[in-house]
């Protein structure tokens, strides 16, 4: 089943977290601003992207494997993770290659010290957020960002196994680990690292989306009544997460507030999920937004190329007599960065993952 209210939301989640990455400085008047100091404090919140990616991903592999089950009373482990791996795998691995292409042309062409990049193990295992756990993000930008792809390839794997074989567990299961998720984030509070890349510290949001899509398929008759929620209920809502997020450091700036951002995460997104898909009555639509679906099914391009055009960007400019003001920190380097991410990533989307993602269509369901 293809939800076509959700592509939008691919894309502004993205955007959120771009948004984190896109105003780099080092001038000390820029960053005392009160541009700077407004954006450090109301925009500069990537970790509400991530919220929300991993709620939707399990929500979508949970409905993927559970409507296989309901068509054909099997599940085919083989080509449920022959598709992720054909989606994913193609264009990380690119991007590993990139990285390592970047290193040996600035050692032994251009003569620079670069950072390294982490050991092709980790890399290659999808582990890098452990790595990152254990050894910091001293390493080339743009593979930092790739931690959440390890995050979500070792949820894929588990969620499989999961389902496979311990089907009639699913929903204590994913009970079990909201609650783990939290205690770990209460044990981990004081050690950022950890708190913030360490998979523990993610699997409640993968199972809060994978309960939502076991509700909305196993339990009909609620489904049929919640369906019909009026739109001034969903306006407060996001009234609510518009406010939540203008306000996101302030609100989770205490401990407690920091143990149940997750929470408060899934909530929020779990809500937007079924309100865009299932409801009847909608305040809005995002799947009527015809260029920002398009943005969304480009997405996971824009997510692994806007790290590199971003350091490439910065490299051929940093010489740029201007490039520090603030009407080009501000305004013409991430409008600049935007529009180069996105072409990038559309000939990439074109000619490079969707004829791969076409092969998906030899392994039909079993």
């Amino acid at each position: 089943m293809y939800f076509k209210n959700l592509d939008a939301p691919r894309f502004l989640a993205f955007l959120v977290v771009f948004v984190e990455h896109i105003i780099f400085t080092q001038d000390k008047t820029i960053r005392s601003s009160s541009f700077y100091k407004f954006y450090d404090e109301h925009l500069s919140i990537g970790v509400i992207g991530w919220d929300f990616y991993t709620v939707l991903s399990g929500f979508l592999i949970t409905w993927i494997i559970l409507e296989e089950y309901q068509f054909t009373s099997k599940f085919s482990l083989v080509y449920f993770w022959l598709k992720r791996c054909l989606r994913i795998w193609p264009l990380y691995f690119l991007m590993i290659l990139f990285g390592l292409l970047l290193v040996w042309a600035s050692r032994n062409i251009l003569g620079n010290t670069v950072t390294d990049i982490p050991p092709l193990s980790w890399l290659l295992s999808f582990t890098l957020n452990f790595y990152i756990v254990k050894h910091g993000q001293n390493f080339l930008y743009f593979l930092v960002f790739f931690w959440s792809i390890s995050v979500e390839e070792q949820c894929y794997a588990a969620w499989g196994l999961l389902l496979k074989y311990v089907k009639k567990a699913f929903v204590p299961f994913c009970i079990l680990l909201i609650i783990t998720s939290i205690v770990f984030r209460i044990l981990a509070l004081h050690d950022s690292l950890n708190l913030h890349f360490n998979t523990l510290s993610w699997v409640g949001n993968f199972a809060a989306g994978g309960l939502l899509a076991y509700f909305c398929i196993n339990k009909k008759s609620a489904l049929e009544k919640l369906k019909n929620i009026p739109v001034w209920v969903t306006t407060f809502v996001y009234i609510l997460f518009i406010l939540n997020l203008a306000f996101f450091k302030q609100i989770y700036s205490s401990d407690v507030m920091t143990v149940v951002e997750r929470l408060t995460a899934t909530l929020f997104f779990g809500f937007m999920i079924f309100e865009q898909t299932f409801c009847t009555k909608h305040l809005f639509q995002f799947g009527k937004i015809p260029f920002l679906n398009y943005l969304g099914r480009i997405s996971y391009g824009l997510f692994c190329y806007h790290g590199l055009v971003i350091l490439f960007y910065e490299q051929f400019t940093k010489n740029i007599n201007g490039i520090n003001t603030p009407i080009a920190v501000f305004l013409i380097n991430p409008v600049a960065i935007f529009v180069f991410t996105i072409f990038i990533s559309a000939l990439s989307y074109k000619y490079f993952e969707r004829p791969i993602m076409a092969l998906r269509h030899q392994y039909k369901t079993a």
